[in-house]
């Protein structure tokens, strides 16, 4: 019933009561444990208790899943990059990597912020601009994150910035 409260499926509730106590019970019986599904609906009173008690004592100490760290899950990720890598699987090592990125944070993202004079908004006002004086100002906006020229036919960065 433990098992059923902290959200394991019945099959899964099942096989731990065989490992745990060498009791064998199908899924189906398992299910009658469970006061959420259907198969639980005329579970006792006592039962029911237990039950959610069991949910609620589960659902607040999501600190003692370990998984629910950070710290954890980078190590874990970082790892399986190795491992990975071990194995000469540069691609899911990318993956592994990547992941790492995000459950960090902003480390993944390429975002930078640009502003306009003295950290305001940019002036977005260019419709009295003419076509080159505006071609002119993108180059600029363009130049203040630092991207590279591509190459207009096949997209290749020509290695020049922008400025």
């Amino acid at each position: 019933m433990q098992a059923l409260a902290q959200f394991e499926t019945p099959q899964q509730a099942a096989v731990a009561l065989k490992a745990e106590h060498g009791v064998a019970i199908s899924p189906q019986r398992a299910e009658i444990y469970d006061p959420t599904k259907r198969a639980g609906e005329r579970l006792s009173q006592r039962w029911r208790e237990f039950f959610y008690k069991t949910r609620r004592h589960f659902l607040e100490r999501l600190e003692d899943v370990p998984e629910a760290h950070k710290a954890v899950r980078v190590r874990q990720l970082a790892h399986a990059a190795r491992a990975y890598k071990a194995r000469g699987n540069y691609r899911d090592m990318a993956n592994m990597l990547e992941r790492i990125a995000k459950e960090v944070g902003d480390v993944y993202s390429n975002r930078r912020e640009v502003t306009g004079q003295g950290g305001g908004p940019l002036r977005l006002e260019y419709s009295d601009l003419t076509d080159e004086e505006l071609d002119a100002r993108i180059a600029q906006l363009i130049g203040i994150t630092g991207l590279t020229v591509l190459d207009e036919e096949d997209g290749r960065s020509t290695g020049r910035a922008l400025n």
